[in-house]
């Protein structure tokens, strides 16, 4: 299969073999690439939140215009690009060329690999190379047709603009049309980057090889590639079961005996009891559980996702030069005990950090303030949206508060309505602001829930109404083009009026709005709806910053906190997402489904320890 010559005293193997003997280098690579991405991100958060400020500010989707129309776009613009392309070559290029070097019998290793990949990066500058580099990073996410990368790995469409195309049939439609398109031009054009990488084409030859390749060998690739997935699959599953599975229910077995976050002070010099002497043992034996658990799980992972592109590389080879039943031993070096030896050492010391765990349970996962609920559109799927009733739910059920959309009328009243018009509920596409309160009290609104009832449009001093001394709070969402300095003084005034400054939160998606209304009434909470930032978002003007799932990581979570002000997420509409971030320190949630939401905390406060260290600690190794 090599061009090259091989050292003296290689042996033929089998391919089963192959991958035995080259595990040490590939889970080597994995190790060595981590590191290799994740310094210049580090270095570069500085950097690039200093760009991003715009007047003292940080940039977000709420007040992106200043920065479109500064310096600072293009410039961060040129910073996203190159990280992008470094990403797909460290990660993507790199380990197609291992892949090359591992089958071909070469010596192998990060740098001889990290070399290859980016020499080959001048191949991509024309318009073929640009368009796949862009398929890695946009469409691969999305269909899911093709190798990603760790920098998109988490990327999906935000869940406010996802609800919204579901719900439309036409845009339904195109999106699912997209999503086959991208899959038929990702599978036909599959081995492009091994063409251009392995056999030194240019990406449009390579795309024209990859298409021949595909129509002659198409169904001997998927037979393939199934199996190779249904094999990791199981050793995924294995490893799950085991860590997260068997081990859970014995925990859980276990832990449903002991009192639930028993404090415990080993270092008081008092004497322990038997029972927190148990406890205490409990404890430890779930750490060791949990951090080696999650650390093998993740060389398990890691190490499938090289060997699926060992496979593919494989199939390429078959399909270019013909079958192979033998491959070239790998080369025999003493870093291989070196690595074994490392390996040994990591669990060891992982071991050691599980009893410090174990032992400093209290200190190290503190007890958590309960997250908050904010029902969104004032009570979620319990009522038709934006409705009084809504709102009565969501005090009913103790929600810490509501969330409602106003618009001002042609004659300016404040209505409730979410759209900018009134067609998706009523069929009348006019807008609020084109209308007098007196025309907009004649339309019938369809009950979301489906029960056909016929509903007025609420004002919003009905819900003002309710909210007074309900301890519920009312979270009012400027919306649309009424969004603006004279809706701030208006409802400022009527909340002033009724003595419910702190009953109140006003928000919106436009930040200048918010930063009106900040200013001008300190006296009021305010928050800043947003779906992606760059810089400390922590200093926009306001008292509550509102992020969208994606963006509502620990580390954004702790900016906030530091400048003393509330973390919020929106719309979390999962249990699965739901448990995450009663795991996070996040503030409150808005969602549609309270009652699953009061279930889930409900489960949480019932939790074992070994349910919850491993909860808390199930991101240590991401």
């Amino acid at each position: 299969m090599s061009k090259n010559k091989e050292p003296m005293g290689q042996k033929k193997v089998g391919y089963g073999r192959l991958v035995y003997e080259a595990l040490p280098e590939m889970w080597s690579f994995q190790f060595i690439i981590t590191i290799v991405t994740a310094i210049p991100m580090y270095l570069l958060k500085g950097p690039v939140a200093a760009i991003a400020t715009v007047d003292g500010v940080a940039v977000t989707t709420a007040n992106i215009k200043g920065l479109l129309l500064s310096w600072r776009f293009p410039v961060l613009l040129l910073i996203g690009i190159m990280v992008v392309v470094y990403f797909i070559v460290v990660e993507l290029f790199a380990q197609v060329c291992l892949c090359d070097d591992i089958l071909q019998g070469n010596s192998a290793g990060a740098k001889r690999e990290l070399k290859r990949a980016f020499s080959s990066i001048k191949k991509f500058f024309n318009p073929v190379g640009i368009g796949v580099l862009l398929y890695v990073f946009i469409a691969v996410p999305l269909c899911g047709m093709g190798f990603s990368i760790s920098l998109t790995e988490q990327f999906h469409i935000p869940n406010f603009i996802m609800d919204v195309v579901v719900a439309t049939p036409l845009y339904a439609a195109a999106y699912l049309a997209v999503i086959i398109v991208l899959v038929w031009f990702g599978f036909r054009g599959i081995f492009t980057l091994h063409a251009v990488l392995i056999d030194d084409m240019t990406p449009a030859e390579g795309m024209k090889r990859s298409v021949e390749l595909i129509k002659k060998n198409k169904w001997t690739l998927i037979k393939g590639m199934i199996k190779v997935f249904i094999v990791c699959a199981l050793i995924q599953v294995a490893v799950n079961f085991l860590f997260n599975v068997f081990l859970v229910g014995v925990g859980d077995d276990v832990g449903q005996t002991l009192p639930k976050n028993y404090y415990i002070d080993v270092f008081s010099g008092a004497s322990l009891t038997d029972m927190e002497k148990e406890i205490l043992a409990y404890r430890i034996a779930s750490a060791i559980a949990i951090i080696v658990g999650k650390y093998i799980n993740t060389i398990v992972v890691l190490l499938t996702g090289t060997y699926i592109m060992l496979r593919f590389t494989k199939f390429y080879f078959e399909f270019t030069r013909g079958d192979f039943e033998e491959y070239l031993e790998r080369p025999k070096r003493k870093r291989y005990i070196g690595k074994v030896v490392s390996s040994v050492v990591i669990i060891v010391a992982l071991f050691i950090l599980s009893i410090g765990v174990g032992l400093l349970y209290n200190q190290m996962i503190p007890k958590e303030e309960p997250v908050k609920c904010i029902a969104h559109r004032t009570g979620g799927t319990m009522a038709s949206e934006n409705s009084v009733e809504g709102l009565e739910l969501a005090v009913q059920h103790g929600c810490y508060g509501s969330e409602t959309d106003i618009h001002r009328t042609l004659d300016g009243y404040y209505i409730i309505n979410h759209d900018n018009d009134f067609k998706r509920l009523t069929g009348v596409a006019k807008a609020p602001k084109d209308m007098t309160l007196d025309e907009i009290m004649q339309l019938e609104i369809k009950d979301t829930t489906g029960n056909g009832q016929k509903l007025k449009v609420p004002t919003l001093e009905e819900l003002l109404d309710v909210t007074k001394d309900s301890g519920t709070r009312l979270f009012i969402e400027f919306k649309g083009a009424t969004a603006d300095q004279q809706e701030a003084d208006d409802v400022a005034r009527m909340i002033k009026e009724r003595d419910m400054v702190d009953d109140v939160a006003i928000i919106s998606l436009d930040y200048n709005i918010i930063d009106y209304t900040e200013t001008h009434y300190p006296e009021l909470m305010t928050g800043t709806l947003f779906f992606a930032g760059l810089g400390n978002i922590a200093n926009l003007n306001c008292d509550l910053l509102i992020m969208e799932e994606e963006i509502a990581t620990d580390a954004t979570i702790g900016l906030v906190h530091a400048a003393n002000k509330v973390a919020v997420v929106w719309t979390v509409n999962t249990r699965e997402n739901m448990n995450k971030f009663q795991d996070s320190d996040i503030d409150a949630i808005i969602t549609d489904e309270v009652e699953m939401f009061e279930e889930v905390q409900e489960e949480h406060e019932n939790r074992s320890d070994y349910e919850t260290m491993d909860a808390r600690l199930s991101n240590m190794f991401d």
